[in-house]
Order: structure tokens, then sequence, then C-alpha cells
């Protein structure tokens, strides 16, 4: 059998037994279940330990606050449940951008510009550290906690340096300046019900403008010079005072001790002479022998003493005497 090359040859097609047919309803109908316990689950709700919930069903906050744990309450769509991390400290840039300084960025001097008291312009910086104490007063009280502490605290800042001198800002006085933002700016964070404390306040730079940097770090100089001297005096006035102290003391000491001996001194020479008075009322002549023998004891041992004899005559060399006594060369 001859078959032409360009025929075209027959296809067969094995056809199999017809399939049943299955309705699609059944396949929603297996599915439905799993899809309305999933949705169920999205009730359920973990608080973790440093947490507190707020919940907001159909749009309006339920009175209570969920507590760390494991919640149950309805699912997404009608409840929504917001966290809040009580422990956690929070912090704000006044004046500098805390993403800018994390990158080694230098801000806009602008907006951290000052005027003291004494009509000088300073560049300040400060970070403010805050915690939340009312999650329901954080999160509905104020559109933008964050931008509210940085509003506060800024202007408590710039009323304080305006009634202060910036030698005093520059040095001694940067505690205070803290202490005293942080008060004020907590007592504004009260007044709008914001819900947080301001744990603290760091001035992180307080630097006056470039043009005049170098007057104001010779003044800061001089200012630290004079400090570490004063503190060098106190330093030598403390160990100088006890010893000056000891000797003052002892001083006194030999000059009570005298002042005995002379007392005792005094009071028996008078004793003595009492006596001598009350013998020489007696006996004046034979006392007054006794008081010459006795002097003469006392004198005549340190004197130098040449004895001549009765023939000698008036004119007597007693410097002559007294060189041939010693001898040649003595």
């Amino acid at each position: 059998m001859h078959v032409h090359r360009d025929t075209p040859l027959p296809h067969y097609h094995h056809r199999g037994p017809p399939r049943p047919h299955r309705p699609p309803g059944r396949y929603v109908k297996a599915v439905l279940p799993w899809l309305a316990a999933a949705y169920l689950a999205t009730g359920i709700y973990s608080i973790q330990p440093n947490e507190q919930a707020v919940v907001r069903r159909c749009g309006r906050a339920l009175p209570e606050m969920w507590g760390p744990g494991l919640h149950v309450g309805l699912p997404y769509g009608i409840d929504r449940v917001t966290r809040v991390k009580m422990g956690e400290l929070k912090r704000v840039g006044v004046g500098v951008g805390l993403a800018d300084r994390a990158l080694g960025r230098v801000g806009e001097p602008r907006e951290s510009e000052g005027l003291t008291g004494d009509r000088n312009l300073v560049l300040i910086a400060a970070v403010v550290q805050y915690r939340i104490l009312d999650a329901r007063s954080y999160l509905f009280k104020v559109g933008s906690v964050p931008g509210l502490i940085e509003n506060v605290t800024g202007d408590a800042l710039s009323s304080i340096i305006t009634a202060m001198n910036v030698d005093d800002i520059l040095t001694v006085e940067r505690i205070a300046v803290q202490n005293r933002v942080r008060l004020l700016g907590q007592a504004a964070l009260d007044r709008y019900g914001a819900g947080v404390q301001i744990m603290s306040v760091s001035l992180e730079g307080v630097t006056p403008p470039q043009e005049v940097a170098p007057a104001f770090r010779d003044v800061t100089s001089a200012r630290e010079d004079r400090e570490r001297t004063i503190n060098e005096a106190l330093g030598y006035a403390g160990r100088l005072l006890p010893q000056t102290r000891g000797e003052a003391q002892r001083i006194v000491v030999d000059a009570e001790a005298a002042r005995e001996e002379f007392i005792r001194k005094a009071r028996g020479d008078a004793d003595r002479f009492r006596k001598m008075a009350a013998e020489a009322s007696d006996a004046r002549e034979l006392t007054m022998r006794r008081l010459i023998l006795e002097t003469m004891e006392e004198v005549l041992p340190r004197l130098k003493k040449i004895v001549v004899g009765a023939d000698a005559g008036r004119d007597l060399d007693l410097g002559l005497i007294e060189s041939q006594q010693k001898g040649p060369g003595q």
C-alpha cells in the first residue's frame, strides 16, 4: 500500500468514562468553618508584662484597661487593641534631631538659638527622657505627645535662659537649668493631661555662636583656672589649719606651764621674804650679816680674785699683776 507523504495521518482520541459533576458550594461549606474559627481566633490577644492595652470596640474606648496576660475580646474589625509599653523610657530632642545626632549630622542652628538675660545669643539643645503614666491619656488626650513635650520644654528652656547670664548658663548653672526645665515642662504636661512623666532633661550642648566662640572659651578657661586656684587654696588651708591649731595649742600649754612656774616661784620668793623680814625684825644685825655672807658666796665664785698683802701700796697696778699671772703668750 502506497501512502503519499503529504497525506495527513488520522488522529485517534481515547475517551474514558464520564466524571461525576461536583457543585462549588460543597467546597465553600468545607472551608467556611475553618475561616470562621480563624476569624474568631483574632479576638484572642496577648499582652506582654511591660504593657497595657487600650481596647476600642466599634471605635469607642472601653473603660477597663487590659493588663499583662491573655485576653478574649471580639474579633478583628470590632475590637481594636493598642498596646502601650509603660516602663519604657522614651526620648525627645529639643533643638536637635535625635536621628541627625545618631547619624553624626549637625542640625539647623536656628532651631536651637536662645537669647540670654544679658543679651547674648547661644546655641542650646536638650534631650528629654519621659515615660508613660496613663495609657488612655497618652493615646487620646493629645494628638502628638512627643511634639507637645518638645514644645513645652523648649518654651521652658527659653523662658529660663532669658533670666540668666550667659556665663552662668555655660558653666555653673547647667544642673539648675535642667531641673527647672523638668519642673516647668512637667507642670505644662499635667495641665494638658498628656499622661506622661518627664524623668530627666539633659543639656546636650550650650555653645556660643561661632563668631564669638574663642572669646567664650577664654572666659570659660579663666573661670576654670579660678576655680582650680580656689580649690588648691582651700586644700592648702585644710592641710595647714590642723597644724597651726596644734602649734597654737602647744604654745598655750607651754604658756600655762610657764605661768604656773612663775606663780610658784613668786610665791616662794614672797614666803622667803616674809620669813626674812620677820627674822630681821628680831635680829636685824645678825640677819644682815648672814645675807651679806650668802650673797658673797653666790657672787664671789664667778669673779676673778686677787689677794694682796697688808704692805701693798696704794698705787698698786692690778692690770700688771693680772698679766703676770697669765704668763707670757697667754
